[in-house]
């Protein structure tokens, strides 16, 4: 029922889009003025999820399953996501419908990408298809404490994976799991009539039990609230990133008060659970703007971590990772800004007053959006030129 209303909805929104001429392109490099006030962390409200702004026993978890709403643990679990064709049909996530935050993050210069999904609430033995990681994500997975679950990794110049998951502790720590590493293999599989590399499957939960409960998970805690969100009218946001196969459409219903996400290139279906079939809607959609680095077509580095240690060694002095920010909640748009103080803190949004932005409870999307691509190249001219791969992220 909930997939029918939402293709319901996302008629009326292509109907009205065809009569409406407010669409507005959002310009990621611009001033807003925002200055951010300092914030230490938030409290974590017993019974309350702190990823989602849930009420944790209304959650029902399947057994087998583990998770915050589940056992009571806190510790969050990261999983690599396949995206291949943006997602369409037979590419669709299976577990996905459990995520509490997804991210979708560029993969390739000429404009794939890639889904991170973190799982907190509720963990699934049964989550897929993995793919490999890139070193964006493993700074991702430095602020959420997360279990990184992933297939494979990229091991090249300025995007060494497995050297920087040793570098910052992962490894010592017992929280990266590669498929492709056989101390592993109990715990990943290979889904039957799924084409190899969209084939691979993980026990996240059974994953999870192999992390010490020792280990010390960091407050990541979101700012909700119940209230609605002030800002202009956005029922429709276009995500471009340089191709047609991987653009999102994500259409607003008041119904069901989330924003329902669209893909698929000649018809655009539903962004769903390959199991369930049930539609992944999204309470909150955040456009995260990253300048990215491109020492080869496959390798991005987004700038997402303030780790200065890393970045004075191939930019012009020390790092902050910051930038703008775009918040799509209740079917508003409101302007925003991020900042990430250092490898071990979180990334925190802010809204248009500076004080950290309260979303709507339910699930997070987060788009990492180039905003400045550079391509680069070993020795003394690292910078070879700026990118000029027309992308774009528009609402009406």
């Amino acid at each position: 029922m909930k997939i029918r209303l939402c293709l319901l909805v996302f008629g009326i929104a292509v109907l009205l889009s065809a009569v409406s001429f407010a669409e507005t392109t959002i310009d990621g490099k611009a001033d807003r003025g925002i200055v951010p006030v300092e914030n230490a962390g938030n409290m974590v409200e017993k019974g309350i999820s702190p990823t989602t702004g849930r009420t944790l026993s209304t959650i029902q978890v399947p057994a087998g399953y583990s998770g915050l709403a589940a056992n009571g643990r806190y510790q969050p679990m990261m999983v690599q996501i396949d995206n291949t064709d943006n997602g369409a049909g037979y590419r669709a996530p299976w577990g996905g419908i459990w995520a509490d935050i997804i991210y979708e993050s560029a993969l390739r210069r000429e404009g794939h990408t890639r889904i991170t999904m973190v799982f907190s609430d509720a963990i699934p033995y049964d989550v897929g298809p993995i793919r490999s990681a890139r070193i964006g994500h493993v700074w991702l997975r430095e602020e959420w404490g997360a279990g990184f679950i992933y297939y494979g990794q990229q091991e090249y110049y300025r995007t060494n994976v497995k050297d920087e998951l040793s570098r910052l502790g992962a490894d010592a720590d017992g929280v990266a799991f590669s498929g492709t590493v056989r101390t592993w293999g109990e715990y990943f599989y290979s889904r039957a009539k799924l084409k190899s590399p969209h084939d691979k499957g993980a026990d996240a939960a059974g994953l999870q039990d192999l992390i010490s409960t020792d280990y010390e998970v960091p407050n990541h805690a979101f700012r909700f609230t119940d209230g609605p969100a002030q800002g202009d009218k956005a029922t429709t946001i276009t995500v471009n990133w340089g191709r047609k196969d991987y653009i999102s459409r994500y259409t607003y219903s008041a119904a069901l008060g989330c924003y329902t996400r669209m893909v698929g290139t000649d018809k655009q279906e539903v962004y769903h659970d390959l199991d369930t079939g049930e539609a992944i809607t999204f309470a909150n959609v955040i456009i995260q703007w990253t300048d990215m680095d491109w020492p080869q077509v496959t390798a991005p580095v987004m700038r997402i971590a303030g780790d200065a240690s890393f970045f004075t060694a191939y930019a012009d002095g020390a790092f902050v990772a910051q930038g703008n920010a775009d918040y799509f909640m209740n079917g508003v748009h409101v302007e925003g800004y991020w900042r990430r103080n250092s490898m071990n803190d979180r990334t925190v949004f802010y809204g248009p007053d500076g004080e950290e932005i309260e979303l709507q409870r339910g699930r997070t999307m987060i788009i990492m959006f180039p905003n400045v691509e550079r391509q680069v190249q070993e020795g003394v001219n690292r910078k070879i030129e700026v990118l000029s791969i027309k992308r774009s992220v528009s609402y009406e």
